[in-house]
């Protein structure tokens, strides 16, 4: 594929990266029912792949990484708190 048709790509993963800016804090503050904000979450994991293959693209390198992080944000996150979880599980002291 030539570097030119990635620019798709980019541009897949930009709109899955501005759709989850916007509905995940709608989801968490308003009455917008949470279902979308899983859904938004579920296409990051679609969106990281798609960043990733629009790394090779010849779009404007601020839009490829802006594109990257917003899309690892979430699932960044949500590893973040299962993590902290586990160790605020098993390395407290005991009662």
């Amino acid at each position: 594929m030539d570097r030119k048709e990635l620019k798709i790509f980019t541009n897949m993963a930009f709109f899955i990266a501005i759709a989850v800016i916007i509905v995940i804090p709608l989801s968490i503050f308003t009455s917008i029912p949470r279902e979308l904000g899983a859904l938004a979450f579920i296409l990051t994991l679609v969106g990281i792949p798609f960043s990733i293959i629009s790394m090779f693209s010849k779009e404007s390198l601020l839009k490829r990484i802006f594109v990257l992080i917003v899309n690892l944000v979430p699932i960044s996150l949500f590893s973040y708190a299962i993590i902290m979880d586990f160790i605020d599980e098993f390395l407290r002291s005991a009662p």
